[in-house]
């Protein structure tokens, strides 16, 4: 019988880079050209924005709490930053500007949620509404021209390595992810706070600051996809990230097997559902689907895999009531 379970719980946890597999070998099939080396070259560096923001996303989703806010504060850091750099402040300044930005914002969802008792849901939106209106009073010409040697040798898309920096960086940013998640009390007290807050609690796990921390750290990965976007675009809008962003980067990781209910989830899940979603981007625009249907495509599939989740996750509570 336990084995049986095992065997079931390995196939769930290798479902995310199983399903990529298969994507893989459908769409080789179906048309050469989307797994050709060039394009799968593409899709790494678009799953690059969207694995880090998910990464970010990861931890606060552990604790059962989500982020609405997260693409415009994107949008919101890229603009700032953009703005710094054309008057001619120079790139330390700027980003520091930018990190110390997106750190506040981090910081003030916590306590609303934490201190505020504020569902994160309407939390967020509030902060979201924010920065979509301060996002638009920076942005005041609508474009932004940067340009920035160090930022572009950085976002460039070829390089003297194996693959570009920004793949390098999203790999290391993974490690590091892992690291935390696995061999750190932080990491360990997420996964207990998103299992059951009430023995968290119990067990001497201060949950408000938990939770605290996990949007601080999530504001982090959010400064970094805003400095992947302008490091790779020589012109920044207010259009930069936003939702389409964010519910590319909560789908990669419930594809990923991370839960909307907390306690559950994977850093190399986050990084095989960054890959699926821009997979599947980059596949249906080669197959010739109009843009503007994408996110339709994008909203099935997120609906698909919510109640896929759902269902697995009754499945586990159930197969723990049984066992007990």
């Amino acid at each position: 019988m336990k084995s049986s379970r095992s065997r079931v719980n390995l196939v769930l946890d290798l479902a995310p880079i199983l399903l990529l597999i298969i994507l893989l070998l459908v769409f080789g099939v179906v048309d050469n050209r989307i797994v050709s080396l060039n394009n799968l070259n593409i899709i790494m560096l678009q799953a690059t924005s969207v694995a880090l923001m998910g990464l970010g996303l990861f931890w606060i989703l552990l604790t059962g709490e989500i982020d609405l806010s997260a693409g415009h504060l994107v949008s919101f850091c890229a603009v700032t930053m953009g703005t710094l750099l054309s008057s001619g402040t120079g790139l330390a300044p700027a980003l520091a500007i930018g990190f110390f930005a997106c750190l506040t914002f981090g910081f003030l969802n916590g306590l609303m949620v934490t201190v505020l008792k504020l569902p994160s849901f309407i939390a967020t939106l509030v902060t979201m509404l924010f920065l979509q209106g301060a996002t638009l009073m920076v942005a005041k010409t609508g474009t932004i021209l940067v340009f920035n040697p160090l930022l572009r040798s950085f976002g460039a898309f070829t390089s003297s390595l194996w693959f570009p920096p920004t793949v390098v960086f999203v790999c290391l940013m993974a490690l590091l992810c892992w690291w935390i998640s696995r061999r750190t009390a932080f990491g360990l007290k997420t996964y207990a706070v998103g299992s059951s807050a009430e023995r968290a609690e119990l067990a001497g796990i201060s949950v408000k600051k938990q939770k605290i921390g996990v949007f601080v750290l999530s504001s982090v990965f959010v400064f970094l996809t805003a400095t992947v976007f302008i490091s790779r675009i020589p012109v920044v809008n207010p259009n930069v990230g936003g939702v389409s962003l964010l519910l590319d980067a909560i789908a990669a990781a419930v594809i990923g097997g991370t839960s909307l209910f907390g306690g559950r989830g994977s850093v190399g899940g986050v990084i095989c559902g960054a890959l699926i979603i821009s997979l599947l981007t980059a596949a249906l625009r080669i197959l010739g689907v109009e843009p503007s249907s994408l996110d339709l495509y994008k909203g099935a599939i997120i609906i698909c895999i919510l109640l896929l989740d759902q269902s697995i996750n009754f499945a586990r509570n159930h197969r723990k009531q049984v066992s007990q």
